[in-house]
C-alpha cells in the first residue's frame, strides 16, 4: 500500500511541482500491531510535523483502536456494553450519535448496534456452531428495535439487546481524529490514508483532480483560493473482502454484512464521498448491500454525499453529485453531454391505487442499450409487464434487476440527471440516441414512449405529452 501511495504521490508532485512530506503511523516495528499500520499522512506546501506532533498523532491512532477494542474488557466501548449505559469520550459519543442518525435515516439499514451479531459470526468462523440465517436475522432485529437515549454530558443509555460495535469504522474514525488534530495545529493541506480509506482535505479548500479506478482510489489535490469542506473517499470491493476478519481468522464468505438482516451481500463495489471519513464509510457499507436506486435516492437527497457504484459486470451507476465532487472540472460538462430528464405520472382517483412499475433507459438508433437510468419495481412478474423493456433489456441482463431496481412509489415524478456516459462509464458517442420510458401498473394500464434526440438538438428542451400512465416527459441540457 505504501508503494502504491508513493506512486500516486509521484504523479501529484510531477503534475504540480509541490513538495510533499510523507509520514507513516505508527512507525513500523516488531511491537506494532498489524491493525494499526498503514496510516499515512502527506503534507504539502512545505509543511512538516514536529517530533511532538508526530507522537501526538501516534497516540491518537492507538487511542482510537484501544477505545473501540471489544476484546479488551476495560475499553470504553466494552464498559458501556457491559453496563448498557455510560459516559463516553466526546469523539466516541459523537460517532455513536452520528451512526444513530444514519440508522434512522436508512430505516435500520446502517447500524453500529450489532455487536452481538458480529460476535455470532466470529464464533461461527471459529467453528463453535453452524451458521443459521434465522439466528442472524433475529440478532439484527432485536438490536434494531431496542431503544437508545442520549443524555447530557456525553452519556448514552440503551436496552440490553444492543452491543455497540464500530470495528468496521475504526480506521475512518482515526482518519477524522487526525484531520481534526491537523486543523488544530494549523496544517493547511494534507492527505490521509488508512486501511483502504483515501482522504483529501484542506482547511483552505481543494478541487478534486483525479479519477477513481476500479481497483484503487487515486486522488490528486491542489490548494485553491476557494474555501470548501474537507472531503473523504471510502472504497469497498465486497467480492474480495471476508465478511468477518481479525488478526487471527477470516470467514470464507465474502461481502459486506447487511446491518438490517445480518446476512452478507456483495451487490456493488462502492466508492463514496462525504465531508468526513466516518460518514463516507457508513455510506459505502450501505451502498454495497442495497440496490443502486436505493443508494442513489439516499445520496441525491443529501448534497454533501456522492457515490459511484460498479457491479460485477462492470456497469457503473453514479449519483448526480459524483463528477462534481471528484474532479476539478465536471466531466459531463467537459463533454457537453449532461442532460436532465423529468417524467411526471398521472394521479388516478382509485381507492386501491398501486404504484406503477417504471423503466427508463437510453439506446442507440439500433435499440442497443446505452444506459439504464431508472427501474421502479422489484417483482419479476410485474417487471415482465414492462414488455418493451423486458424484451430488449431485462431478460438479457438478469443481474440488473437485483442490483438496480427500486421500490414502486405511487405516482412520484422522476428527475434523472445523466452525465452522458454509458453503462460502463464511457462516453455515449452515438450521434443519434433514443430515450425510452415505459410504465405499467397492477390493475391498470401500460404506456410506452420513445423520444429520439441528439445532444445538439437539446439546445431547447424537448417536451412530450404522454398518454394513460405517462403524463409528460421533458429532456433538457444541464447548465
Amino acid at each position: 500500500m505504501v508503494g502504491r501511495f508513493l506512486l500516486y504521490l509521484a504523479v501529484f508532485t510531477a503534475s504540480y511541482a509541490v513538495k510533499a512530506e510523507l509520514y507513516v503511523f505508527p512507525a513500523p516495528s516488531p511491537e506494532a500491531t498489524s491493525h494499526t499500520l498503514n496510516t499515512e499522512i502527506t503534507l504539502y506546501e512545505e509543511q512538516t510535523l514536529s517530533a511532538i506532533e508526530q507522537k501526538n498523532i501516534d497516540l491518537l491512532i492507538k487511542d482510537t483502536y484501544q477505545t473501540l477494542d471489544k476484546s479488551n474488557a476495560t475499553s470504553a466501548l466494552s464498559e458501556i456494553n457491559q453496563r448498557y449505559e455510560g459516559t463516553l469520550p466526546a469523539w466516541l459519543y459523537s460517532a455513536i450519535k452520528r451512526c444513530e442518525d444514519w440508522f434512522n435515516r436508512t430505516e435500520g439499514n446502517i447500524s453500529c448496534r450489532n455487536g452481538a451479531l458480529y460476535d455470532y459470526w466470529a464464533e461461527y468462523v471459529q467453528g463453535k456452531h453452524d451458521l443459521s440465517r434465522r439466528e442472524v436475522r433475529r440478532l439484527a432485529r432485536v438490536a434494531r428495535i431496542a431503544e437508545v437515549n442520549f443524555n447530557d454530558d456525553n452519556n448514552v443509555a440503551f436496552a440490553s439487546p444492543i452491543q455497540w460495535d464500530l470495528s468496521e469504522f475504526t480506521a475512518s474514525l482515526a482518519v477524522d481524529r487526525i484531520a481534526h488534530y491537523l486543523t488544530s495545529i494549523n496544517i493547511r493541506s494534507y492527505h490521509i490514508s488508512a486501511q483502504g480509506l483515501e482522504t483529501h482535505a484542506s482547511n483552505q479548500g481543494f478541487s478534486w483532480q483525479g479519477t477513481v479506478a476500479q481497483e484503487a482510489v487515486i486522488q490528486n489535490g491542489r490548494a485553491t483560493d476557494a474555501v470548501s469542506n474537507p472531503s473523504t473517499i471510502a472504497y469497498i470491493r465486497p467480492w474480495q473482502r471476508p465478511v468477518l476478519s481479525t488478526s487471527k481468522l477470516a470467514s470464507l464468505e465474502k461481502g459486506v454484512l447487511s446491518h438490517s438482516d445480518g446476512w452478507p451481500s456483495a451487490k456493488f463495489q462502492a466508492i463514496s464521498v462525504a465531508d468526513n471519513a466516518f460518514e463516507a464509510m457508513l455510506l459505502a457499507h450501505f451502498s454495497a448491500t442495497k440496490t443502486a436506486q436505493q443508494a442513489m435516492e439516499l445520496v441525491n437527497a443529501n448534497p454533501s454525499l456522492a457515490l459511484k457504484l460498479i457491479d460485477e459486470n462492470g456497469r457503473v451507476f453514479t449519483s448526480n453529485t459524483y463528477t462534481a465532487r471528484t474532479s476539478g472540472k465536471n466531466k459531463a460538462e467537459k463533454n457537453g453531454h449532461a442532460i436532465s430528464i423529468d417524467i411526471t405520472l398521472p394521479l388516478f382517483d382509485i381507492a386501491d391505487y398501486r404504484g406503477p412499475y417504471v423503466s427508463v433507459w437510453i439506446s442507440d438508433e439500433k435499440n442497443r442499450l446505452v444506459k439504464s437510468l431508472a427501474l421502479r419495481g422489484t417483482s419479476e412478474r410485474w417487471l415482465g409487464e414492462l414488455r418493451t423493456w423486458w424484451r430488449r433489456v431485462g431478460r438479457k441482463n438478469e443481474g440488473l434487476v437485483d442490483g438496480f431496481a427500486g421500490a414502486t412509489k405511487k405516482n412520484a415524478p422522476l428527475h434523472i440527471e445523466w452525465d452522458g456516459l454509458d453503462d460502463f462509464g464511457k462516453s455515449a458517442n452515438s450521434s443519434s440516441l433514443i430515450l425510452h420510458v415505459e410504465v405499467a401498473r397492477e390493475h391498470g394500464g401500460r404506456s410506452y414512449e420513445k423520444i429520439p434526440f441528439t445532444f445538439d438538438s437539446l439546445t431547447s428542451p424537448i417536451t412530450v405529452t404522454g398518454m394513460d400512465e405517462i403524463a409528460s416527459i421533458t429532456l433538457s441540457l444541464m447548465n
